[in-house]
């Protein structure tokens, strides 16, 4: 009993410091983009430009757009203009506008990254 109840209190604690990773769609980052500097989180939306040189790339949602810095990550097969992608970063300011420096790329199913409502 007593092992079970301190195994109990062992998982409690990890649900409880566990925070739950932040998923954005680009329109919901840049309504208040400074929110979110300096933190990691998810970020989903398409991608309009890649430039394989600079490694960087565009990602649209419906109305905003974001400079994605892709040169700390790798860029999956199938990345392509108009493809729904994830993206796992952290956000900063680069003295012009918003930039995401990428951790993590994702393809997949736009339904993926959507939130349940």
């Amino acid at each position: 009993m007593v092992t079970l109840g301190l195994i109990a209190a062992l998982l409690g604690l990890m649900m409880i410091s566990v925070e739950p990773e932040v998923d954005l769609s680009v329109d919901q980052l840049m309504e208040s983009p400074e929110q979110y500097e300096g933190d990691t989180f998810r970020l989903h939306g398409t991608t309009e430009f890649l430039d394989l040189e600079n490694h960087s790339l565009i990602l649209i949602g419906e109305s905003d757009s974001l400079i994605i810095d892709y040169s700390g990550a790798a860029l999956p097969s199938g990345v392509e203009d108009g493809k729904t992608i994830s993206v796992r970063g952290e956000l900063a300011t680069n003295g012009e506008g918003w930039i995401m420096h990428a951790y993590e790329i994702k393809t997949g199913c736009p339904s993926k990254y959507e939130a349940e409502a």
